[in-house]
C-alpha cells in the first residue's frame, strides 16, 4: 500500500522535505505503533502504551516512581499515565502507594510479575522491531541515527 502524502506535487514528489518528512515519520510511527500493539495485546494482553510504561520502570533500574516522573520522561499527560497505571495494577505488574509526604502524590513500583512481562514483551518488540527495519541497511543506520540525533537535540534545546 502506498503512502497518501497530501504535500505531493503533480509528479509525487515532495513540495517540501520538512512537511513530507514529517507526514512519512508520523506515518510510520503509527503504522509501527500498530503493530507492535497488535503483537503485545495478542502474547502479552499489555498495550504498547503499557509497555512504554514498564520502559520507564526499566530505564529507572525498577525502583519506585511518581507518576509525574514517569510522564516526564515518556512526554505524556500524567491523567494518562494514571490510566495506564491502573490498567498494569489491576493486571499487577504494578503496585501504587501513596507518597507520605504528599497525600495526591503516588508512588509506583514495579512487581515481580511485572519486571517478567516487560522482559518477556521486550524480545517480542525487539523481534518485531529488527524485522521492520530490517530493510535499512547496516551501512545506512549511523547516517539515519546521526540525524536523527541532531533534529532531537535542536528539539530538546526549544524544550
Amino acid at each position: 500500500m502506498k503512502p497518501v502524502c497530501p504535500m505531493l506535487d503533480e509528479k509525487g514528489l515532495p513540495q517540501d522535505f520538512s512537511k513530507s518528512f514529517m507526514y512519512s515519520i508520523h506515518q510510520m510511527y503509527f503504522l509501527v505503533q500498530k503493530h507492535l500493539e497488535q503483537s503485545l495485546l495478542k502474547s502479552k494482553s499489555i498495550s504498547f502504551s503499557q509497555f512504554m510504561i514498564l520502559v520507564g520502570f526499566h530505564c529507572s533500574g525498577s525502583l519506585p516512581v511518581s507518576q509525574s516522573l514517569i510522564a516526564e520522561h515518556l512526554y505524556l499527560t500524567e491523567a494518562t499515565v494514571s490510566r495506564h497505571v491502573s490498567v498494569l495494577v489491576s493486571l499487577g505488574l504494578l503496585s501504587r502507594l501513596d507518597d507520605k509526604e504528599n497525600r495526591r502524590k503516588h508512588i509506583i513500583k514495579i512487581t515481580a510479575k511485572g519486571k517478567k512481562v516487560f522482559q518477556e514483551a521486550e524480545v517480542i518488540i525487539n523481534t518485531e522491531l529488527n524485522s521492520i527495519f530490517s530493510v535499512i541497511k547496516e551501512k545506512d543506520r549511523e547516517s539515519i541515527m546521526k540525524n536523527f540525533s541532531g533534529v532531537l537535540s535542536v528539539l530538546l534545546a526549544k524544550k
